[in-house]
């Protein structure tokens, strides 16, 4: 038992000091540096899309909003516009020009947990899906953008409902915005034109897909083959529910765990080392305690008779 016991702690005081480093190591990196995109050689600019550098300062779902406020205030001074309409539009030009397009993952210095359980099961679960986790990067994927763009429309008070698409070969994800008595359509990620759009009062997807001049107007920088593929297969997702309920909770214990995971082997391994001392002790007390020798009882004088007088 004693044995069981010193390999049990020599174990957690290895994990101990493997996950105190991997949470330095997360505490101490600062955020990677940003490489830009060159538009003509990078496969994800395979079209011009519209993107802003500058705008990665803005990495939080309240500094977002913060420059979202700002801007309709801007606009609200100019002249009087409706809440409703001119607030989506502002959120849809930021997140346009804030993100291009590519899945953002965590990585070994921000959720390596994530990271690791992902390459054992399945590659999706560490992309992310926390708003504020998807703006430290400068490129996301339609649902990430998608992700970013509702949840600043729900705390601003919008409802809300995802589009999903499934064509022959490809997939898509957008949402559209409840407001004026109807549903808008709004994507952020393959970036329609919108001008058309706005012609059209920004109407819902069932109605893009009965027009399809229209649908194929405002996505004019892609090949109409991709367009009708894609878009007159869609289906929607219950109203004002986050996308991915289970991935986010996964994703936040995950991340918090990796931050204070060696906070338990920590107190696992002074618990097995308080045990195995005991152990310890009360084989030294057995150990150590004297000794007497035995006494042998002697032989009589009988058995010698040639002493005798």
């Amino acid at each position: 038992m004693k044995k069981l016991f010193f390999l049990i702690q020599l174990f957690l005081f290895i994990g101990f000091n493997f996950f105190l480093l991997i949470a330095a190591y997360q505490w101490a990196e600062s955020p990677s540096t940003i490489n830009y995109p060159d538009r003509e050689k990078d496969p994800l600019f395979w079209f011009k899309e519209d993107f802003d550098p500058t705008l990665s300062r803005l990495n939080s779902i309240n500094k977002v909003l913060n420059y979202c406020d700002s801007l309709y205030a801007e606009r609200s001074s100019l002249g009087q516009i409706k809440f409703e309409s001119t607030y989506p539009q502002i959120i849809s030009d930021v997140i346009r020009f804030r993100f291009y397009h590519g899945y953002s993952y965590y990585r070994a210095d921000n959720n390596f947990l994530s990271m690791f359980i992902s390459k054992l099961t399945m590659s999706g679960l560490n992309a992310i899906v926390i708003p504020d986790d998807i703006l430290k990067y400068p490129y996301a994927a339609c649902s990430q953008q998608s992700i970013v763009f509702m949840e600043i429309l729900r705390q601003k008070g919008f409802t809300t409902r995802e589009v999903g698409f499934q064509g022959k070969t490809n997939g898509h994800f957008c949402f559209e915005v409840y407001y004026e008595g109807g549903w808008h359509f709004y994507d952020p990620d393959m970036e329609p034109d919108n001008d058309v759009l706005s012609a059209y009062n920004r109407p819902c997807i069932a109605v893009l897909a009965k027009h399809q001049d229209i649908l194929l107007k405002a996505y004019h920088q892609y090949s109409p083959d991709l367009v009708m593929d894609i878009f007159p297969n869609y289906f929607y997702g219950p109203v004002n529910s986050f996308s991915a309920p289970r991935a986010i909770i996964f994703q936040k214990i995950t991340k918090t765990l990796s931050y204070t995971i060696w906070i338990f082997f920590l107190l696992l391994f002074i618990m097995t080392r308080k045990k195995y001392l005991r152990l310890s002790n009360k084989s030294n007390v057995r150990t150590s305690r004297i000794r007497l020798p035995q006494l042998q009882p002697g032989t009589s004088p009988l058995y010698y008779p040639e002493y005798q007088a």
